[in-house]
């Protein structure tokens, strides 16, 4: 899947399916294609991580083939959409921009687990 960003993410979730949901409507370009985490089609790329990383958060696979989750994985997100790209690259340039990645992605984690009661 050359020049398209893999998007992994929990089907079973209703804030993970909102999440997907949303960045496929930013993406005007097509560029992201949407997976989820427990389909065979996502074993190529996630085949070595063991479940319990598997499952613990979204992972993404960038143009440029390599595999981030979390924070990381949300910034090459917003580093394809057309309107928050040049964001989300500098995000990704700045050490405090990964920082912020990482708070954001933990307080959405939190939030997912408080859902889920």
């Amino acid at each position: 899947m050359q020049g398209r960003v893999l998007l992994f993410y929990d089907a079973d979730c209703r804030l993970c399916t909102f999440f997907r949901g949303l960045v496929l409507r930013l993406d005007v370009r097509r560029r992201i294609v949407s997976i989820p985490i427990g389909s065979p089609e996502a074993d190529p790329y996630l085949g070595d991580l063991d479940d319990v990383d598997r499952w613990a958060s979204m992972h993404v696979v960038g143009l440029d083939g390599v595999r981030s989750s979390g924070g990381c994985g949300f910034l090459e997100v917003l580093s394809v959409l057309p309107l928050v790209s040049g964001f989300g690259r500098l995000l990704r340039l700045r050490d405090t921009g990964q920082r912020l990645a990482d708070r954001v992605y933990e307080f959405l984690v939190r939030l997912r687990a408080g859902l889920a009661g």
